[in-house]
């Protein structure tokens, strides 16, 4: 808006005569908006207006705020004339800082304990107080009791301490040869399966139930087959209402396996069921169970006599063949006596290669479905004759024990394999005497491995036992298990919920060549 005013000149300077008015044209400085006379004072809004008359547009409007912890955030309510939305600043996991990372309300929490130290020095404390981190301190140690405990905690549990508790406990007596014994846990009971001379020459399969202390749940032996041919090298597994049998039968011209369920008193349900059939030989099977369905893992010649291959194959619970056959190892070299064992999610398999001049330890994955994962493992690399390998699942990782002659004569060591199908450091020797130590067996039992072989240290062949943690590591002396002055051999160490318990072939009994099958467990004195 211009406005015209009106201005009278007067004279300034002597003897200026001139008189009158003239107008001039000025500029209006405008009014803040709704201020001024005419504002009515009214609570100030987010609208691009000076509501409360105080010359300021959308002031006095509170901050945005949003948020907690270490999201919190703030910010003006009002911009332009328009609301705003606040965002919090993104949420962390938590860690032990004093703060709330993870925007919850709560500070320093579902951190997780720590624990710490091994056995009776196992502790758990939290790992953050004040804001500040925890650091875990085991407790202390103590002499090694036979209770047990790991009361020295070094990862295994009465080492050095226990004994044959049962003594030795025969369980076959005939004049003719007992042999290639294989042992199965129910969870309540043992069964032991062999090959057996008493009925011809060749060899029948017999099977006896033990309760876990090895005494004999039945008197008499039962005869599981009938042919007219050799049963050797029999395998066993339960799969919650029965056992599986595997074995290697001979009556069709050359080795082929045959499956057969039993009761848990050893009778046999149905007929038995031809698993393989191929040129030349099948043999030394290994059977697990899984919870679903029996794995199969054997020794295969039907690339040509003299070339075995390791191959695979899945049973259903009756022991139907189901999926196809899976052959793991297709190397033009003998590979020998496969060792199967399932681990939840997958299978792990070793065994004796031939592919060098010296015999070494293979291992393979295996996945849910029997396939073929990753490659093939060599375990052992050193120039000397490596064999007769076994293999225990812990949970985290595989360990494979097995003898070797590295030192000049046989020991018995072990390497760890991860759950990935890679070694884990190197081989460990686990035990040192002089003569033969070998054919090993071992378990696990959820804290230690029980670990057994054949010795002849003390001049015969006897059946020794040590205690393995986790990492390998044997603690505590050898422990003689056998009593007999004669051979004591190819034992099979399990653990029956409670202790360690073994098998083994003895020729104590006599005549000579004539082998029969003893028991034992260890425990405490």
């Amino acid at each position: 808006m211009r406005w015209l005013v009106l201005v009278s000149i007067l004279p300034v300077l002597s003897g200026c005569g001139c008189a009158g008015q003239k107008l001039k044209e000025v500029e209006e400085i405008p009014p803040l908006p709704d201020s001024g006379a005419n504002c009515t004072p009214r609570a100030e809004s987010c609208n691009g207006e000076d509501d409360n008359c105080n010359g300021l547009i959308d002031d006095e409007l509170p901050a945005n705020s949003c948020g907690v912890g270490a999201c919190a955030n703030t910010g003006p309510s009002c911009v332009n004339g328009a609301l705003t939305t606040c965002t919090p600043l993104a949420a962390n996991p938590e860690v032990c800082d004093g703060k709330d990372n993870d925007c919850d309300g709560t500070t320093d929490e579902d951190l997780l304990p720590a624990t710490c130290g091994l056995g009776e020095c196992m502790a758990v404390s939290a790992t953050c107080a004040g804001g500040a981190p925890v650091v875990c301190v085991p407790l202390q140690p103590s002499t090694e009791r036979c209770d047990g405990k790991d009361n020295d905690c070094n990862g295994t549990v009465d080492e050095g301490l226990l004994q044959n508790r049962s003594n030795d406990r025969r369980v076959t007596n005939n004049s003719s040869s007992s042999d290639f014994v294989y042992a199965g846990w129910s969870g309540t009971q043992f069964g032991l399966v062999w090959q057996d001379k008493r009925d011809n020459a060749n060899g029948e399969i017999y099977f006896a139930a033990l309760n876990k202390d090895g005494v004999r749940l039945s008197a008499q032996d039962v005869r599981v087959t009938t042919t007219t041919g050799v049963d050797a090298h029999p395998a066993l597994a339960w799969n919650g209402t029965r056992y599986g049998l595997v074995y290697a039968d001979n009556t069709a011209g050359n080795y082929e396996l045959y499956f057969r369920l039993l009761e848990a008193n050893g009778t046999p349900v149905g007929n038995p069921i031809r698993i393989t059939n191929a040129a030349n030989a099948s043999d030394w099977p290994d059977l697990v169970w899984t919870g679903t369905f029996f794995g199969l893992a054997w020794e295969d010649e039907r690339s040509g006599a003299g070339k075995e291959d390791v191959y695979f194959q899945k049973l259903d619970a009756s022991g139907n063949k189901f999926g196809p056959e899976v052959q793991i190892t297709t190397d033009g070299a003998r590979q020998m006596a496969p060792i199967l064992k399932w681990m939840g999610s997958g299978f792990g398999v070793v065994w004796t290669d031939t592919r060098f001049t010296q015999r070494e330890i293979y291992f393979r994955r295996l996945d849910g479905n029997g396939q073929l994962v990753g490659s093939e493992t060599r375990i052992s690399n050193d120039g000397a004759d490596s064999a007769w390998p076994d293999l225990s699942w812990n949970g985290t990782d595989w360990a494979t024990v097995w003898h070797d002659t590295r030192d000049g004569n046989a020991e018995v060591y072990l390497a760890r394999v991860s759950a990935a199908g890679q070694k884990v450091g190197g081989d460990l020797r686990l035990t040192s005497a002089t003569g033969f130590s070998g054919y090993p067996s071992i378990d696990w039992n959820g804290f230690q491995y029980g670990l057994s072989w054949q010795d002849d240290r003390a001049g015969s062949t006897s059946i020794y036992f040590a205690q393995v943690n986790a990492s390998g590591a044997k603690n505590g002396a050898d422990l003689k298990v056998s009593s007999g002055t004669s051979t004591s051999s190819f034992t099979t160490a399990l653990w029956n919920g409670s202790t360690y318990a073994f098998a083994w072939r003895d020729d104590r009994d006599g005549p000579a060549g004539n082998t029969e099958l003893y028991f034992a467990y260890v425990g405490c004195p």
